[in-house]
């Protein structure tokens, strides 16, 4: 039996989403220091969608090519945009 190798683009794209997902939880850290003392159940709200992408960045994997192209296609047009990701968001 031969392993399959990763190629370096696959991982590289990993890579890629990985971190449009770290400017995502960024964004949503700021306005949770924002809202902390004036909307605790806003930020709590918050907080709790920062944990999924957080559970969906630590799900990601070169492996899961698929899961890694969603997360650059949907992710990264909004982490370019503040408005359009809270929009989104």
């Amino acid at each position: 039996m031969t392993e399959q190798e990763t190629s370096y683009e696959v991982i590289v794209r990993t890579e890629i989403a990985i971190e449009i997902l770290n400017q995502a939880r960024a964004i949503v850290t700021a306005r949770v220091y924002e809202l902390e003392d004036t909307d605790p159940a806003a930020t709590e709200a918050l907080r709790r969608r920062r944990r999924d992408l957080i559970d969906l960045q630590r799900s990601l994997s070169a492996d899961g090519r698929n899961a890694v192209e969603d997360v650059i296609a949907v992710w990264g047009p909004r982490v370019q945009d503040e408005t359009r990701f809270w929009a989104e968001f």
